[in-house]
């Protein structure tokens, strides 16, 4: 399964999520090539993915997966993660 769509959620790109909150993979916005090289770091739809820390400028993005390991990625593949997001109120 290549998307996680739920219809009743607010979805966003990884890049416009806060730092220090969570949301689920919905789906990778690219080719094969970024697809793969995410899929093979453990960036799978479906997976729980927190943002640690990122500029809204541009620049590395590190974020954490399943909370058991970081990883750091571009800013713009950032942007083509796109996640559930349950906005904290």
């Amino acid at each position: 399964m290549n998307e996680y769509y739920n219809p009743k959620k607010e979805y966003i790109s990884l890049a416009d999520l806060p730092p220090n909150e969570n949301g689920l993979i919905s789906r990778i916005n690219g080719g094969r090539g970024i697809t793969g090289r995410l899929n093979s770091m453990g960036v799978l739809p479906g997976q729980t993915i927190e943002k640690i820390c990122g500029s809204f400028l541009g620049g590395p993005v590190v974020l954490k997966i399943n909370n058991t390991y970081s990883i750091a990625v571009g800013h713009g593949v950032a942007r083509k993660i796109i996640i559930e997001y349950n906005r904290k109120k």
